[in-house]
C-alpha cells in the first residue's frame, strides 16, 4: 500500500512536533509562575521566545528556559525581554549553555548592582575576556559569587575585575580560588 509509505513519516512529524509545542507550552507556564507575568506581559516573553526560537539557533524551548533563569533570579518581564538577546549572542559566542549563560550573566549583572539596560555590556566584557583569556564560564561564575558584591562596594568596576580575573586565570588561579583571593 503506497500511502502507508507517506502516512507514517508524517504522523511521526506531526507527533514530534506536537512534542516540541508541548515543552514550549510547559517551560512557558514555568516562566509564567516564577515571574508572575500576566496578560499582555506574559504575551511578549511568549512572543519574544518564539520569535528568537525561530530566528537563532536556539529552539524556542531554550529561549524559554533562559527567561526561567532570569524570572528566578527576579527579573521583571520587561527586564527579560530586554536581556535575552544579548545572553543568546554570549551563549553563541562561548558555546556555552543557554540557561547557564543566562544564570551567570543575571547574577552579574545584580552582583554589580546594574541595570538590566546593561546586559550588553556584561555579556561582551564576558565573551570578549573567554576568548582572549584562559578564563572561561565556569570559573568565571565562580569567582563573581565571591568578588562581584566586594567590587561593587569598592568602586571597581565589572571591566576591571573580569581582567584581573582573566589575569590571574592566565596564571592558573580559578574560579573560587580566584574570587576569594581578588575579594582580600
Amino acid at each position: 500500500n503506497m500511502s502507508m509509505g507517506i502516512t507514517a513519516p508524517l504522523a511521526l512529524m506531526g507527533a514530534a512536533s506536537f512534542k516540541v509545542a508541548a515543552d514550549f507550552e510547559q517551560s512557558m507556564a514555568k516562566v509564567k509562575a516564577v515571574s508572575g507575568a500576566t496578560g499582555a506581559e506574559f504575551k511578549k516573553l511568549e512572543d519574544n521566545a518564539k520569535a528568537l526560537g525561530s530566528t537563532t539557533r536556539f529552539t524556542a524551548s531554550e529561549v524559554s528556559a533562559l527567561q526561567l533563569e532570569y524570572a528566578k533570579l527576579g527579573f521583571s518581564s520587561d527586564e527579560i525581554t530586554q536581556v535575552t538577546e544579548a545572553t543568546l549572542n554570549l551563549a553563541q559566542a562561548t558555546g556555552s549553555d543557554l540557561a547557564q549563560s543566562a544564570e551567570v550573566a543575571g547574577a552579574t549583572l545584580r552582583g554589580f548592582g546594574l541595570d538590566a539596560s546593561e546586559t550588553q555590556r556584561v555579556t561582551d566584557v564576558m565573551a570578549e575576556s573567554f576568548s582572549s583569556s584562559a578564563l572561561d564560564m565556569a570559573s568565571f561564575q565562580n569567582s563573581m559569587k565571591y568578588v562581584a558584591p566586594v567590587a561593587k562596594a569598592a568602586g571597581v568596576s565589572i571591566e576591571e575585575t573580569t581582567a584581573m580575573l582573566a589575569r590571574m586565570a592566565d596564571s592558573g588561579i580559578k574560579g573560587s580560588q580566584a574570587g576569594t583571593s581578588l575579594r582580600m
